[in-house]
């Protein structure tokens, strides 16, 4: 591995130092502001190394999306993987599992390509359109559930019960427990993403090879009854002699969609609901205006990146940046400094609908693993801002909110977002 020279930054809100020693995902500090530490990164050093994340990041735009379009050098296998102590018991179990199966992100050419063809059609725009009047019905029969209060926590009241259900419903899955599903969601972003105790590590190993059989199990009643639902359609799609995928990339597939599908969307709607809550002028142009919802979640995703991150690992030796990286080290896209990029982007614009920018947004990536659920994210994201606003009116933060951040390195969403409103008949 390439070790550069350690020079002295300027002081940045109170920092001095290099920016790989700067730089901590789980810092309070940058938890809850992490783009000062992107600037001084793209100014200073845009190509760093974190000795604490043991990862190269990529924080300049234009370095990004050449990465993207050079995936036989940048190797997406293992893309949502940060690089963490594990236990043997817990890296044998990962290998052996579902886990360590690639399917869309996490995957290279010619297999990436085969399931992406596989999927692709369930999440096109003619498919997604479709599903406006669903998605709204589930919007709706949540929204009535807590109307009258004049209060509310909404990631955990609507926004994760409302992703969670329409992507269950879209791929075909009846589950008797969905926050079950949701749990092991958790677990699968943890073991990926989070530092664990040996215990906690072989806990969550547990609960995720109970959600290996769970898949398994829906995977065969599938094949046996011929659904034909989206999960129905591709797994027999994946038994043809031209794809041939095994059973436990199936399984990856079907969490792929199933975590994709919500997470990410949760993320999206609370921190472009708290947003336009914490700038009442974004806000009422919202109301004057609906056509100006899908601005706003626009200027979420390029402001406030719900995905800050994913990884490549080069597969032979590479020149970033002028930086010099060897064959099999890790790198993070962060794509959440590149939509910050002073070359393309003011540098000191804030969350503005009025905006308007020469280059788009890299947060659902670039090139072929540009994220195929994008036009269902904006679509349940709209239809849901558009609901919030037309049914609670005087909607506002509530003041026991306390904004908190989930601590993640890769994802960015809100703990919790507390808002409060005057019921229709109200006082």
């Amino acid at each position: 591995m390439l070790t550069k020279e350690k020079n002295l930054m300027p002081d940045v809100t109170g920092w001095s130092a290099a920016v790989g020693e700067i730089f901590d995902p789980f810092q309070s500090e940058q938890l809850q502001d992490p783009y000062p530490v992107y600037a001084l990164a793209r100014r200073e050093e845009p190509v760093f190394y974190s000795e604490k994340m043991k990862m190269w990041y990529v924080t300049r735009y234009d370095d990004i999306v050449a990465i993207t379009k050079q995936p036989k050098r940048f190797s997406s296998s293992g893309a949502i993987d940060v690089p963490l102590e594990q236990t043997e018991r817990t890296r044998r179990g990962i290998a052996e599992s579902w886990i360590a199966q690639g399917s869309l992100t996490n995957n290279d050419p010619p297999s990436h390509d085969v399931i992406r063809r596989l999927v692709s059609r369930a999440f096109s725009r003619r498919e997604v359109a479709g599903l406006e009047e669903p998605v709204q019905r589930v919007i709706d029969e949540l929204v009535d559930s807590f109307a009258a209060d004049g209060h509310v926590e909404l990631v955990q009241q609507f926004n994760f019960p409302a992703t969670l259900r329409i992507i269950l419903d879209h791929i075909g899955v009846d589950a008797e427990d969905p926050m079950q599903l949701r749990r092991w969601s958790d677990d699968w972003l943890a073991i990926n993403h989070l530092p664990m105790t040996p215990d906690e590590q072989h806990a969550t190993l547990d609960r995720l090879l109970e959600c290996q059989e769970f898949w398994i199990d829906l995977i065969e009643q599938k094949r046996r009854a011929q659904a034909g639902d989206l999960l129905g359609e591709i797994i027999r799609a994946s038994e043809e002699d031209s794809s041939r995928i095994p059973l436990l990339q199936l399984v990856n597939i079907c969490m792929t969609l199933y975590v994709a599908g919500h997470t990410t969307t949760t993320d999206l709607l609370s921190l472009c609901v708290h947003r336009l809550m914490s700038d009442r002028e974004q806000w009422q142009l919202v109301l004057d205006d609906e056509n100006n919802i899908a601005r706003a979640i626009e200027e979420t995703l390029h402001v406030d990146s719900p995905v800050h991150a994913l990884m490549r690992t080069t597969t032979e030796p590479v020149v970033v940046g002028g930086v010099h990286i060897a064959a099999g080290e890790r790198i993070a896209l962060l794509y959440a400094s590149a939509n910050h990029d002073e070359k393309y982007f003011a540098a000191d614009r804030g969350f503005d609908l009025r905006h308007e920018y020469p280059k788009t947004h890299l947060t659902f990536g670039h090139g072929i693993h540009f994220c195929l659920g994008a036009p269902l994210a904006r679509l349940v994201a709209r239809l849901s801002v558009r609901t919030l606003a037309r049914r609670l009116p005087g909607l506002r933060l509530s003041p026991e909110h306390r904004t908190a951040y989930v601590v993640n390195p890769i994802h960015r969403g809100l703990a919790e977002l507390r808002l409060d409103w005057t019921p229709v008949g109200g006082r």
